[in-house]
Formats: structure tokens, sequence, C-alpha cells
């Protein structure tokens, strides 16, 4: 059975002297040149609930509820009061020389006279050897960096929040602490040692899990800490938190509330022996998953019958990977805990060979690529690759991502090696539509055929229908072809390359709604240059237009990207004597039924019937 321990309090006993002296303060940039500050000078010896005379701030492994935090050289507690003009100011009370490596710990410093009121209490800081900044004082809140945690014991103060409220009192000009101060830490710590099941080695280990968190926030009023940054749910080499070094043996300092972690053992075989896993179909919720307009989900007309919903990102594939893994069951953790399973022996975790089958995802925004950005338009760049079985495959273990599959690969999509699945003649093929394995609201998706990307993008306005606007009697077409600004000069940079692509428009936004989504007055619609058409990632996300970037492609076994930037190859479903169609974007033109290079590499993006 776990036992749960407890870190000591920490008690202070303050002393203040009235004499004035210069401040050491951290205060606002606007009051560095304001005349200077009565303070008074404060000293503060801290120690344990059993012993005042000693001190911890760094903790060990010691039995039972005196699991001690032991003070180091340049260690320092804060205290943030309120100035009369309403301005928060860190004062800081630095640990002496002499005390450092000792039991014993004194620190001194001078705090603002006019911003201590008699019988008030103020919180005391502990935050390892970071500072609170002016502006965190003025917030009300510091951030805390979880994600590079390094699992040992002397470290875990660069991650923990110690914190504790005093009453200052001040008589006859002098200043009193009343009774004693107990800082507590904000979070939680938990002592791990891992395993596998068949004494496999272990390379890293990598944490995740509800209410496991990568990033926290501190509340400076209330000493409380917040999670704001998830580690997340599914296993992922690039977001979860890892151990440096291959540790196994760990301490993880926890966000408080209700925790169920899962810990991934990576192997020498996680990637390659997983590469030929079929990749698992994913369902996604609606709200999160289309372009919306107005609340409502966007609309677009494919063809005078057909209107569809679509995806507002491009699909990629989330590579394979094999761990040896074990989960716990949710605990609420509380603040200031400090969990093992019993004195100087860690909660033993004993992992088990689970396979982490691919799947496909969309992108978490329309315009990210999971393809290498290049630094200039109209770059090349070659994959890492991998021989499995005498293939040869897209290195999962150096690409979390990939979103330049072959058509007909949804099986096996970072398969190089292509051989068409398609018949002679003309048609549409539904079987290998990536959509398959991408469900949104628990229906599968699609891409369009060739005719549907005419539709929706016409050349011309020769017809009427959904996808022009009648505007004064001139027709203008709903799309327009633009480049997202970065450093807001009006002009495109190329190195780095600022991303080009297209803007489709819902079939019921107006004109003028759609001129909203650029940075110009007058952006071309239908036609022109991308050049020429600025916008902003945030007016493209407050648009409610779709947004088709210009990617790369890759020629038909070929592990090399290709156009960078300047071709935005994207798949439809139909094809043509064995070979799949694909609608070529570019930056002054495009052609909707493209048949170059049948098996080639392209992007998707996918839609859903309405």
């Amino acid at each position: 059975m776990k036992k749960i321990f407890f870190l000591s309090a920490i008690c202070l006993a303050t002393s203040m002297l009235t004499t004035s002296c210069s401040s050491e303060l951290t205060d606002l940039p606007e009051q560095e040149s304001a005349p200077a500050v009565e303070t008074i000078p404060i000293t503060v010896i801290a120690g344990t609930g059993e012993d005042t005379t000693t001190t911890r701030a760094l903790l060990s492994e010691e039995a039972g509820k005196t699991s001690p935090w032991k003070w180091e050289a340049n260690d320092k507690i804060q205290v943030i009061t309120t100035n009369p003009s309403g301005s928060k100011v860190v004062t800081e009370l630095k640990l002496k020389p002499s005390s450092a490596g000792k039991a014993r710990g004194e620190f001194t410093g001078n705090i603002p006279k006019d911003n201590v009121t008699s019988g008030n209490t103020y919180r005391f800081y502990y935050v390892g050897k970071g500072t609170i900044t002016a502006t965190e004082a003025q917030t009300g809140k510091i951030e805390i960096d979880l994600s590079s945690q390094s699992g040992k014991l002397a470290d875990l103060k660069k991650h923990c929040v110690l914190s504790g409220m005093g009453k200052i009192v001040v008589e006859n000009s002098k200043a009193d602490i009343e009774g004693a101060i107990t800082l507590k830490n904000s979070f939680a710590i938990a002592h791990f040692a891992m395993s596998t099941a068949d004494g496999t080695a272990i390379t890293k280990i990598g944490l995740r899990g509800a209410g496991v968190y990568d990033a926290a926030s501190v509340d400076l009023n209330t000493g409380e800490a917040v999670g704001t940054s998830e580690a997340g749910l599914e296993v992922d080499p690039d977001a979860n938190i890892f151990f440096p070094n291959g540790a196994t043996d760990f301490y993880i300092v926890f966000v408080p509330g209700a925790v169920a972690p899962a810990f991934d053992a990576y192997y020498a075989g996680s990637y390659s022996s997983v590469i030929t896993t079929v990749p698992q179909a994913h369902n996604y919720a609606e709200e999160n998953s289309f372009v919306y307009y107005k609340g409502s989900k966007a609309v677009f007309s494919v063809s005078d019958h057909q209107k569809v919903a679509i995806t507002n990102g491009n699909m990629q594939y989330v590579m394979p990977v094999s761990t040896y893994t074990s989960k716990m069951k949710s605990n609420t953790l509380e603040p200031n805990a400090f969990i093992r399973k019993t004195f100087l022996e860690p909660i033993k975790l004993k992992g088990k060979l689970t396979t982490h089958a691919g799947y496909y995802r969309l992108a978490p925004e329309q315009w990210k690529l999971a393809m290498p950005k290049n630094v200039s338009g109209g770059g090349s760049y070659t994959y890492a690759t991998v021989t499995v079985g005498g293939q040869k495959y897209i290195s999962p273990e150096t690409y979390r991502y990939f979103d330049t599959p072959s058509w007909g690969t949804i099986d096996n999509p970072t398969l190089l090696p292509y051989t068409s699945k398609l018949s002679w003649g003309t048609g549409v093929d539904t079987q290998y539509d990536f959509g398959n394995k991408l469900l949104v609201g628990n229906r599968k998706t699609r891409v369009l055929t060739s005719d549907e990307w005419g539709y929706l993008i016409p050349q011309n306005t020769s017809k009427s229908n959904n996808r022009i606007w009648i505007d004064g009697g001139t027709k203008v077409l709903k799309w327009a072809r633009c480049f997202i600004d970065e450093d807001g000069n009006g002009s495109r940079g190329t190195n780095p390359a600022e991303l080009r692509g297209y803007l489709i428009f819902p079939d019921n936004m107006t004109l003028e709604d759609a001129k909203k989504a650029f940075t110009k007055a007058n952006p071309t619609f239908g036609s022109g240059n991308a050049n020429n058409n600025p916008t902003t990632y945030e007016k493209i996300k407050n648009s409610g237009a779709v947004f088709i970037p210009l990617t790369a492609y890759r020629s038909p076994g070929n592990a090399t990207l290709v156009q960078w930037g300047n071709h935005g190859n994207y798949f439809t479903s139909s094809y043509k004597n064995k070979g799949i169609i694909h609608a070529l974007l570019k930056d002054g033109s495009h052609n909707t039924n493209d048949g170059s290079a049948p098996g080639q590499g392209c992007m998707s993006r996918l839609v859903q019937n309405l």
C-alpha cells in the first residue's frame, strides 16, 4: 500500500530594523528613476517546525513528514508589497554567503517602509533560483516550466514554488512578524522508478496523461498552482515530457488535482518495429474540425447540387511508435504532497509492450505543414529514410508527422516505392481516399473530385452560381490568392519565405466580409498574383474563410520535396489511366485537373458532404 508523505513546513522567525538605506527591489520600469525609497532592513531566519534554527529549501529523502528542503548558495526569499501609487514591488531577501551549506539560513534585504502597513499580512515566496519579475508581480501570477524536468531530486527546486503568509507588525519604529510563517509547496511531488516487463533496455521515458501539465502558473495572491499547457493524452515523442539521459528513477513535479499519469518507456526498436503497422481510424469533434463562419460551419458549393464543409487544416499522418507503457488510475494530489512508496523507495512501474498505431489527424492550423519548412521559396528538402524488410520508408523517428503520402497508401503511408492500385480509364476512387480513416462527428471525410475543385475555385465568371458574387452588376469570384505578411511590411519576403496560398470564401460570406481578410483596402479576387494580396495569421483565423497553403510535392518513389512554397499540389479523387489527378495551385495560376507525375506525394484537404 502506498504511503503519502508531505513536505515539511518552513517556519520563518523575522526581525526588522528601522534604519533607512538603499533598497534592493525589483520594481516596475517606470519607477527606476523615482526618488530614493526609504526602506527597513529585514533579516529572516528560516527553519523547520521542530527546529527553527535549521532551514530547508532542497528536498532530500528522509523518513516521515520531516523530508526536508535544504538551502543552497544564492537562494532567496521574496515578498510582494504595494507602494503608495498602487504598483506592486518585489523585495528580495538574500541568503548570506556564510549560511550556504549550513543548517541555519539567514536572509537579509530591505523592504520599503511606506509599503508596509502594520497588522497586514504579506505572502513570502521561494521560487528556486528564479526571480519574480515586476510584470509578474503586477499581473499577479508567475509562469513555471514543467517540460524540462530532469527527474533529479536536486533539481526539484527549479520547478517548485513555496509560499506562506506572515503578519507584519510595526510599533515604535520597529517591525516584526506576528507568530511564524509557514512556507508550503504549491505543487505535488512524486518519486517513481520504471522498468520493462521483459527486461528490455530503456532509452528514454515520456510522461503524459490526464492532469499532467508541461507548464503552469502560480497565483501570487493565493499561492495556488494551475496547469496552463497539457503534456498530452496520446503518446507523442515531440510533445510529452521526457527525462534526459535515459533516467529510469525520477522525481516529478505535478500540478495538484486529479492526475492519471501514463509512462512510456522507449527502446531501440520503438520505431522500426512498427513502421508497417496499419493506421487506425480516428474520430474528431465537428466543432474542432471545420472552418466556421459567424458561429456556423462554413458552407461551400462544389457543384450545382452538392455543398460541403471544409476541414480547418491539411491532413497529416501521425507516425506509429512502440513503447513499454504503464498507466496509473486517477488520483487527487494535494499541494505540498511528497508521494512515494516508502522512505527511499519510489513507486515502481512495470511497462508492458504497447503498439501505438499511426493515425490521421488535421493540422492544428490551416497554414501548418508537417513537411519541413525551407528557408527560401522553391527550394527542396530530402526526408530521412529507413529501410525495413528491403523497403524504404520515411523515418518515423525523425518525423512525428507526415503530410505528403502517395495515393493508394492509406494503409502504409510512409512507404516510398510506388505501384498504382488504380484502374485504366477514368473515374473516381473512393477506396483509397484518406478520409476513410479520418472521421468527423462519426462520419467519413473525403477529398474533392477534380470537377468539384474546379467548381469551388473557377477560372472565370462565365457561369453564375454560389461561387460568384454580384457586386453592382460586376461578377466577382469567391476566392483569392494571397500571402501571409509575417513582418507586416506589405511585401512578400523570400528568406525566410512567407507562405502563400488561396483564400476560399463561404457561399454566404459577403464581399465586404471577404475584404476584411486582407491587410490592403482593395484586394484582388479570382485572379492576379498571391504576392500582391497580403494577409495575416490572425485575419485568416478570424475570417471564416478556408486557407489552402502552397506547399510542395514529391515525385513518385522519391524522398525529396520540391517547389516548396511554389506549388500547392492537392489530391483529388479523380483518376485517369491508373494515375490520380491533383489540383495544382500556384502563385499566379491554377489547374484543378493536373495528371502530371502520377503517384507523387501530395497534400490532402478533406471535406464532408452537407
